[in-house]
């Protein structure tokens, strides 16, 4: 990778050279998330600080402002959820520090208001919620994907949701998705019983 004469970042392969305008910088992700890591080692050189503000992500104050509404993905945020947000922003810290990078590289923080919205337990629900994992949590020879996993199903609001009565069975798609048989029948008890009262 180079810069050519006008200040241009340009992708060098084996035969070809392609060059990336400002305007198109939104259209290459990783290109994006590698200056946005570049920008915040140069900040964290200069300032000296190591963390961003874990409580005043704006994903954060999105839950929290929904769950004071009742409204959205974030009515059913609790103080809970809050705790645990805060456990996995620690944990990530800590790996950031295992592997020498800032902690940004290891997952972002939207990142852990998901997870501690959904409460996944196991790599496969992680997938189903954000299909594309942070680096250190696809490699399988790292402890950090069964840490983070851990964290989740030891917390509160983990325990919380387990005890809370499932309402599924008695939704509109159950019995919209009865058998016939079943229908008939409770239609047959439903005659018994008029006759009875009759």
């Amino acid at each position: 990778d180079s810069i050519d004469s006008h200040g241009v970042p340009t992708l060098r392969s084996s035969s070809t050279i392609s060059v990336i305008y400002a305007s198109e910088f939104p259209c290459h992700h990783n290109l994006m998330k590698a200056i946005s890591i570049s920008q915040k080692r140069c900040l964290k050189l200069w300032t000296g600080d190591e963390e961003e503000p874990i409580l005043r992500d704006p994903s954060l104050l999105s839950m929290i402002k929904q769950a004071a509404k009742q409204k959205g993905h974030g009515k059913h945020w609790t103080d809970a959820n809050t705790k645990l947000y805060a456990q996995l922003a620690a944990w990530r810290r800590v790996c950031a520090r295992r592997e020498k990078v800032h902690s940004s590289e290891v997952c972002s923080l939207d990142f852990l208001v998901h997870m501690a919205l959904k409460l996944p337990k196991d790599r496969w629900e992680m997938r189903h919620h954000s299909y594309v994992l942070p680096m250190l949590l696809e490699d399988e020879s790292l402890p950090y994907l069964n840490e983070l996993c851990e964290l989740v199903t030891s917390s509160d609001v983990f325990q919380l949701k387990g005890q809370t009565p499932s309402t599924e069975s008695q939704s509109m798609d159950v019995v919209f998705y009865s058998s016939n048989e079943d229908a008939n029948e409770n239609n047959h008890e439903r005659r018994k019983g008029l006759f009875k009262l009759l």
